[in-house]
């Protein structure tokens, strides 16, 4: 893009905050309000959005290399960030979907790091470029400086202690600063006991599911809740009809929310699950966990855990606060800032 683009669009949310008959500049910083303080100038005729704008309706958690999201259906979404693949494969899965579904951004993660023969190098759906096995705070710095030069959205790690050997202590805390170093949050699947606890005190920045293995204490909790994110990822228990897990997930979600914690809307697309398109199980589960109203637009729009890309989510004019967004999220749909004049011409 070579400058934002300027309009005066029905109703918008900017910063958590709606505004009504608002002008904006749209750019890959985000959606930002156009007034006498702002840097960007008035244009002498602004573009006229007559919709309802959002930043966009993201699933923060996909595996596009397992799921059908090349297929042709319209989605709501307008954002995924794909959790672990094969790096050499995704340009081609991305080109496909965003082929396939005009107005999606995608982000990507890469593969996964684990220990040397950790969790998911042992399973049959994981290609084996999808996991780096990582002995040393070298090996770390070498994985996470390429996927930062390939341009990865987070770095990925792999905590499963039910499912093979994690990072040590040490190793576990030298990933944290490498990925912080290159700028770059770092995303953990924490299962086992303690794991959670682990990835919180090394610094880890977002839990890739809901902590489910075993219900954490309020004072864990509460301190999750002050630094990280949780992708919430609550229906997969359903698919797998582990009634108990859900049960602890729900629980420690519904505390952490409570407490002020971040919460990212992720259905872990390709686990159970293949049309890429909201999940109503997920949104009935988050509900379920107390995240509803603005406390679950904020989870669909995932601001906390991904900074503004080139997308927004359209809805239709009338759609003029939270309750109506929620209510209407079957008619929204993506759009690439640098097109939306041309879209709405």
């Amino acid at each position: 893009m070579t400058g934002p683009v300027v309009a005066r669009v029905a109703h918008a949310r900017v910063a958590g905050t709606w505004v009504a008959d608002a002008l904006v500049a749209l750019s890959e910083t985000g959606i930002a309000l156009v007034d006498a303080g702002s840097a960007t100038p008035e244009p002498t005729a602004p573009i006229r959005i007559d919709a309802t704008l959002l930043p966009p309706i993201t699933d923060a958690h996909v595996h596009l290399g397992l799921a059908d999201a090349a297929e042709g259906r319209p989605t709501t979404l307008a954002r995924v960030l794909d959790l672990g693949w094969d790096p050499a494969a995704l340009p081609a899965l991305v080109a496909a979907t965003t082929a396939a579904h005009p107005g999606l951004d995608v982000g990507v993660a890469g593969p996964f790091l684990t220990a040397p023969g950790g969790y998911p190098s042992d399973r049959a759906w994981a290609p084996p470029a999808a996991v780096v096995g990582v002995a040393t705070a070298s090996d770390a710095a070498r994985a996470i400086r390429a996927r930062a030069a390939a341009g990865a959205s987070v770095v990925k790690l792999a905590l499963n202690s039910e499912a093979g050997p994690v990072p040590d202590d040490a190793l576990l805390a030298a990933i944290a600063a490498e990925a912080r170093a290159a700028g770059l949050p770092l995303v953990a699947h924490a299962q086992g006991a303690g794991q959670a606890e682990r990835a919180l005190a090394a610094g880890v920045d977002v839990l890739a599911h809901t902590p489910w293995t075993e219900r954490l204490s309020d004072a864990v909790v509460a301190a999750a809740a002050k630094r990280q994110t949780w992708i919430s990822t609550l229906a997969m228990h359903e698919r797998d009809g582990d009634a108990a897990a859900l049960a602890r997930a729900t629980d420690n979600l519904a505390r952490f929310a409570a407490a002020g914690g971040a919460v990212a809307y992720g259905s872990d697309l390709g686990n159970g699950i293949g049309r890429l398109d909201l999940d109503p199980r997920e949104l009935a589960a988050l509900r379920r966990a107390g995240v509803d109203g603005g406390a679950l637009v904020d989870a669909l729009l995932a601001e906390r855990l991904l900074p503004p890309g080139p997308t927004v989510s359209l809805l239709p004019p009338g759609v003029d606060g939270d309750a109506a967004v929620l209510a209407a999220l079957d008619r929204a749909r993506p759009t690439h800032i640098r097109s939306i004049a041309q879209e709405l011409a």
